[in-house]
């Protein structure tokens, strides 16, 4: 059952002092764990799916869709991610007659994989990271990019496709 969550306690694991700001819609709370002093915006969605790991000290802004397609996303320790971000963890594939989840179960397939979003990584305004991939530790994603592949640790990418733009100095 999906509902707007006003309070943490309906999470499966949330530190007490993270900071919530309803309203959040919440799609399998049961799956979501929000570490320490990590920090969610309202007017985001999360979904739970198979399990959606915010770090500590992690920063969601307003407006945000998480783990979309239901599949694994973790996000690690430090994250920062911009309004409009969108992370997709799974999908409806072509090779079935119908793409809609809506479908009768036998007319679509649902695939759904593990993203991960690095410690210290920085995503930003409506930029969009696709199913599976893994965005390194210290990595930005600039604002609007669409990320189709891995993105190493500690670079900078941007565009449609997101390409590497530069690099980034790191402790």
């Amino acid at each position: 059952m999906s509902e707007y969550h006003t309070e943490r306690r309906d999470l499966g694991e949330c530190a007490v002092t993270a900071e919530w700001y309803a309203p959040i819609l919440v799609l399998r709370p049961e799956m979501v764990e929000v570490g320490e002093y990590a920090r969610v915006d309202s007017f985001g969605k999360l979904e739970g799916g198979l399990g959606l790991h915010i770090g500590a000290h992690t920063h969601i802004c307003s407006f945000c869709h998480l783990n979309i397609g239901g599949g694994i996303l973790w996000i690690g320790d430090e994250v920062g991610i911009a309004s409009g971000v969108r992370i997709l963890s799974g999908s409806n594939m072509p090779d079935m007659p119908s793409m809609s989840v809506a479908a009768l179960p036998e007319r679509q397939r649902i695939e759904r994989r593990s993203t991960l979003i690095g410690h210290q990584a920085t995503l930003g305004v409506n930029s969009v990271v696709l199913m599976g991939l893994t965005i390194g530790q210290g990595a930005v994603i600039g604002a609007g990019a669409v990320v189709t592949h891995d993105v190493p640790p500690w670079e900078i990418w941007a565009g449609v496709p997101a390409r590497k733009i530069g690099e980034r100095p790191h402790a």
